[in-house]
């Protein structure tokens, strides 16, 4: 595939990641895909013969990558577990007040709604969980935490900031964020590893 096909593909992809994340699969139509990146509609099945549903994985999965750097690179210039749930919750309260309280969690309207549907779109947002998820486990784990407390502590505050941002969205506020990073430095606090908070 040549540049022309590959510049088409990419920008039906950054299409759909974004009309997923505000609107999320049920409706999020073909024709708003096609308007959005403004290509020919025979594109769609010409670079995603799986149609809406392949597209959508690989927009959730470019998402989830996404979203992923930012954690990564927070966490790889954080000393501490409290300094790195600080510096997330400003990250992504920052990037919903950007927005004007349009964007949140990228999967996380598809991700309820695949439940209903039990397709790849179902298995690609869990991957995508399941990948932030371990990235934390890893990093609790090496500040002192054992292999469950690290488990525990990376579900809870994604559970967390999930609510956060679903509360913030709705009112249009970033209070809630702000709420919640309290009690996940007090959730940190409560539980003690053989690390030293810096």
């Amino acid at each position: 595939m040549g540049s022309k096909g590959d510049n088409t593909r990419q920008r039906m992809i950054d299409a759909t990641a974004q009309a997923l994340e505000q609107n999320g699969y049920i409706a999020t139509g073909i024709n708003e895909i096609i308007h959005i990146s403004d290509v020919p509609k025979g594109s769609l099945y010409f670079h995603f013969p799986g149609g809406k549903e392949e597209l959508a994985c690989l927009a959730l999965e470019q998402s989830g990558r996404e979203f992923s750097m930012i954690f990564q690179e927070i966490l790889s210039k954080s000393n501490s577990p409290t300094y790195a749930t600080k510096k997330i919750f400003l990250a992504l309260e920052r990037r919903v007040v950007e927005s004007n309280y349009k964007k949140g969690c990228p999967i996380v309207i598809s991700a309820l709604e695949s439940m209903q549907i039990h397709t790849s779109l179902q298995a690609t947002c869990m991957k995508i969980y399941n990948g932030w998820i371990e990235g934390f486990e890893k990093f609790f784990q090496i500040h002192g935490y054992s292999k469950k407390q690290g488990h525990d502590l990376s579900v809870s505050l994604f559970s967390l900031w999930e609510g956060a941002l679903l509360l913030a969205k709705l009112q249009k506020s970033n209070l809630p964020l702000k709420s919640v990073s309290k009690t996940a430095l007090l959730l940190l606090s409560s539980i003690p590893n053989k690390s030293i908070e810096l």
